[in-house]
This record gives C-alpha cells, structure tokens and sequence, in this order.
C-alpha cells in the first residue's frame, strides 16, 4: 500500500513539474522588450509598429486561454501539451526564419502568442487534477513559474541578442520550447493524470456569484498593479531614484510578482481565500501610500517592490477562489472567463499611467488612482466566503 501510495505521489510531482516548466518556457513571451531595439533595426520599423506584435500576442494568448478547455474532454494533457507546443515553435520558427514584418506579426503575435495561452489553461487545469487536496498550491506553482520563466528568459535572451541577433534568438527559442514541450509530454504520459470532467450540476447561480466578485477583484488589483508596474522603472528615476535604483526597482518588482504568486496558492489551501485577497490588497495600498507618503527614491522602489507583491498574489488568488467554490472540473473555462479582467487591465492600467503623466508631467494623479483602485478591490473581497466550505 505504501509503494501504491508513493507512486501515485511521484506521478502527481510528475504532472506539477511538467506544468510549471512549459509555464517557465512560455513565460519567455513577457520577455518580448529584449527583441524590441533589434526589431527595430533589421525590419526598419518604428517602435509603434513593433509594440503591435506584443499586443497582438496577448490578444491571441486570451483566445488560446480560452480554446483549449474544449479539447479537455476530448484529449490527454500530454496531447494538448503538443499542440501548445506545436503553435509555438512553428510560431518562432517563422519569425526567425522571415525577413519581414509579416513573418514576425504571424509567427510571434499570432502562433506564438495563441500556443503560450493554450498552454497556460492546459497545465493549470492538469495541475488541479494532479493535485485536488491542494488546488492553491499547484495554481501558486504553475502560475508562479509563469513570472519566474519570464525574467530568466528576458536576462538569456538579451544576452542572444546582443550576441548572435534576433533571428538566431528566436530559433534558439524555438528549440527550447521543443525540448520543454516533449519532456512535459513524456512527464505528463508518466503521470497518467487526466483532465476532469465538470458534471452537469456544476454553476448554480450561488457559485457564479463567486464568479463575478473575482473578476472584479482581479480586474481592479490587477489594474493598480500594471499601472504602477508598467511604469516602475520610471517612477523610480521621477522620485529621484538613479540609473541603478531603476534597474534593481524593476528586478525586486520581478521578484515580488513571482513570490506573490508563490506565497497566495500556498496560503489559500491554509487560510481562506477572502483572507488572502484582503492580505494582497493591503499589501498593494500600503506600497503605493509609501511612495505618495515618501516620494523619495528609496519610497519608489519599496512601493514598486509591494506592488509586485500584491500584483502576484491577485494573479494566484482568484483563480484559486473559482477553482475552490465553482469546482475544480470546471475550472478551465471559468479561467478563461475571469482571464478577461486581466486582459483588460492590462489594457487601461498603463495607458492611464502614461496619460495622466503626460497631463501633470508628476506619477503622483496615477499612484492616488492605483491607491483608490486597490482599496476597492479590498472592499470588493470582503464579500467572498468567510471559509473555504
């Protein structure tokens, strides 16, 4: 019984260790600003043109969130893992091998783009079954990866750039993401965790409720946090903080997002999750009330610090929350659901740092909006469930 018992719980490693290096893999698409400057000069573009693929990508990271949860029924993790990887390694193979604009738009924006949201429901979804008595934990591991994989990325990737050009990059890449795609698959074959199946009954109206208030929630935290992260390097340099102080602002920011994410999946199998989003918003409003309080350098990157925090916990939190109370079979497509607000966030969020900065030529109108922002979403998680039953 013991070996039973031990074997499974190797197969359940085996799943949650696959999801989180294709999530590290695919994080590399947060990495996009190292190919800007290059882009820039091989195609002769200007950066406007340049910033269309990245917002492409994201639109096409949204529709594959929300893809694949239809093949869940129908297919193995191992199989969708294969396709993910399959869009996206054609994605960069066209990039790299294309001497255009188009091929970039086609391959990054489009293929590339739509493979790493495929990718992201799927492993988040195979982690829940790999691990049904602490969904928390496999969302903070797989989602945490996500963050991690897109710093690691961005400090290799430059280095390729700068050394061997964008081309050679993109298809390094490419490799990449193959290798990752088939030892996840084989990983993931071993494991013999399947998806499941939600039941008819699953979404009453009582548990879309629950829907609804996490979509607010991760709208507003993540619409203060991208709007303070979107602009952390020059907040820092505003206030009066030096070439250095950016550079590690924005790194102690990295940081702060993928622990958060980390810290919040593992908290929400140990105290409720109305508790964590509360304990992530204060976070996020203490940080913004120290820079507005001390609008000095070092106030800056403390504030960008706990932003990054609060921003990695929202991201864990409320895929948590709909994965505990609207059921675990379900939960890729209510994902891809409560994945709009983020898309939308990430939208307004620096767009409005960017305009009320460009109205006051000060960061503090935008850091009393992210402070407002994330007391609402404070007010909004009081009404999730006191307890987890």
């Amino acid at each position: 019984m013991s070996d039973l018992t031990h074997q499974t719980s190797l197969q359940k490693y085996a799943a949650l260790f696959a999801g989180a290096i294709v999530n590290a893999g695919f994080g590399s698409l947060y990495a996009w600003s190292v190919f800007i400057i290059g882009l820039e000069t091989y195609l002769g573009i200007m950066r406007t043109d340049v910033s269309i693929v990245f917002s492409l990508a994201i639109v096409t990271f949204t529709l594959g969130n929300f893809v694949s949860p239809y093949l869940f029924r129908h297919m193995s993790p191992a199989a969708l893992v294969f396709i993910a990887m399959a869009f996206g390694v054609s994605g960069l193979s066209i990039a790299a091998m294309g001497s255009t604009y188009l091929t970039v738009i086609v391959g990054y924006g489009l293929l590339f783009g739509f493979g790493c949201g495929f990718a992201y429901n799927t492993v988040l979804q195979a982690g829940q079954a790999a691990m049904p008595d602490r969904p928390g934990l496999a969302n903070g591991i797989i989602i945490s990866a996500f963050a991690a994989g897109s710093v690691i990325s961005a400090y290799l990737l430059s280095i390729g750039v700068d050394e061997m050009g964008v081309r050679a990059t993109f298809w390094l890449l490419a490799m990449t993401i193959a290798g990752i795609g088939v030892l996840a698959m084989v990983l993931l074959w071993m494991s013999k965790v399947r998806f499941l199946i939600p039941e008819a009954s699953a979404g009453q109206p009582h548990d879309r409720s629950i829907l609804y208030i996490s979509w607010i929630g991760f709208f507003l935290g993540a619409l203060a946090g991208v709007m303070a992260i979107g602009h952390t390097a020059a907040i820092i340099t505003h206030f009066g903080g030096g070439a250095s102080a950016a550079v590690m602002g924005v790194t102690l920011m990295s940081i702060g997002n993928a622990t958060g994410r980390l810290v919040a999946g593992w908290l929400c199998d140990q105290i409720s999750v109305r508790s964590v989003a509360g304990i992530a918003h204060l976070t996020g409003a203490l940080g913004f009330i120290v820079v507005l309080a001390n609008p000095t350098g070092e106030g800056a990157m403390l504030a960008m610090s706990l932003a990054g925090v609060a921003y990695g916990m929202t991201a864990s939190v409320y895929p948590t929350t709909i994965s505990i109370y609207l059921g675990r079979a379900s939960y890729g497509k209510n994902f891809a659901l409560l994945l709009t607000a983020w898309g939308a966030a990430g939208l307004l969020g620096p767009s409005i740092g960017g305009y009320f900065f460009d109205l006051t030529s000060d960061y503090r109108i935008p850091l009393e909006l992210a402070a407002v922002v994330t007391v609402l979403a404070l007010v909004n998680a009081m009404r999730l469930p006191r307890s987890q039953s």
